[in-house]
């Protein structure tokens, strides 16, 4: 409705007009007021309704496009699937067909008509998963043949009977290079042995100690150190010719057995009722079976026993007869 139409309608007619349109008119308005707020509804009601139909005409029309666009998609890649299918196949009929002239075999992905590019790849990527590479050819090591050295710092000692030990040792030569170079080029290599015996060693409190010069940074020496029952530890370092002695490596702490027999001797085992019956199959061996340790039986059988056999040299039974 236009402003042409409101004006010639009565102030009745606007009145009803507003109240079907829920349109407040403010208290004693005009005709002029009256016809000015319906003609400004009308206007607003109309952009509306022309903004509605047009968003539904967009979105048709888009929704349209979107599925054409969608269904010309899905028709070339499953064109492009077909060609590629047709090409795969063409490839393998050709490959088959094509004689070998390589003197190595050649692996060849020998796939299944209609498997997707997908499955290929994941077939690869696990015969990768236990690929470790080209095998080396190398001459195997005889089983009686050890390395020369291991390329680590240790010094050991090994006791070989009460008098003598078994010595071994290995320094890198890197690292005696690099204790020459400050410590003097004309020190020697050289291992000291100390006699700890009964003291918790801390490298300057030995009871005594001596010295072998040595000729290789990886070697072996038996040394006779004529102390049985004497603790040793040794240090494998570098002499100075003016006396000086730089520690390297410290060996392990060796005990050196005896050389004689034990001196205790004589030894008494006691052995208590209940074990004694178990030994010597006393009847009611076991408490509370067959009458168990109350059996009068057991009990001389038991008091027998310790008169006859285990008796201490000062105590005689009253069975023994005594020489005149």
């Amino acid at each position: 409705m236009n402003k042409n139409e409101l004006v010639s309608m009565t102030i009745a007619e606007l009145k009803a007009l507003a109240r079907k349109n829920k349109i407040a008119l403010p208290m004693g308005a005009k005709k002029a007021d009256m016809v000015k707020a319906l003609a400004k509804t009308a206007s607003t009601a109309a952009r509306k309704t022309s903004k509605a139909v047009v968003g539904k005409t967009v979105k048709k029309s888009a929704t349209k496009s979107v599925e054409k666009t969608a269904k010309t998609v899905s028709m070339k890649k499953e064109s492009a699937a077909k060609a590629l299918l047709k090409e795969r196949t063409v490839t393998r009929k050709a490959a088959a067909a094509k004689p070998v002239k390589d003197a190595l075999p050649r692996r060849e992905w020998q796939m299944p008509s209609g498997v997707e590019e997908p499955l290929m790849a994941q077939e690869r990527v696990s015969d990768a998963k236990y690929y470790t590479g080209t095998s080396e050819h190398k001459p195997p090591m005889p089983y009686d043949t050890l390395p020369h050295e291991y390329g680590g710092e240790r010094m050991a000692l090994l006791a070989r009977d009460p008098y003598m030990a078994l010595g071994y040792w290995e320094l890198p030569q890197v690292r005696l290079e690099k204790e020459k170079a400050w410590f003097g080029w004309d020190s020697k290599l050289c291992i000291r042995v100390y006699d700890v015996t009964g003291i918790q060693f801390d490298g300057s409190n030995a009871a005594a100690y001596f010295d072998q010069e040595v000729y290789e940074r990886v070697g072996s020496w038996y040394f006779d150190f004529g102390r049985p029952t004497h603790s040793f530890c040794a240090d494998l370092g570098l002499m100075a010719p003016n006396g000086r002695f730089l520690t390297l490596v410290r060996s392990n702490r060796v005990t050196m057995p005896r050389d004689g027999v034990s001196d205790v001797l004589d030894e008494e085992w006691m052995l208590v009722d209940e074990e004694f019956m178990k030994l010597y199959g006393v009847p009611g061996s076991v408490r509370g079976v067959h009458g168990g340790f109350s059996s009068p039986e057991a009990q001389e059988v038991l008091r027998q026993r310790r008169l006859l056999e285990i008796t201490s040299p000062g105590t005689f039974p009253k069975q023994r007869p005594r020489k005149k």
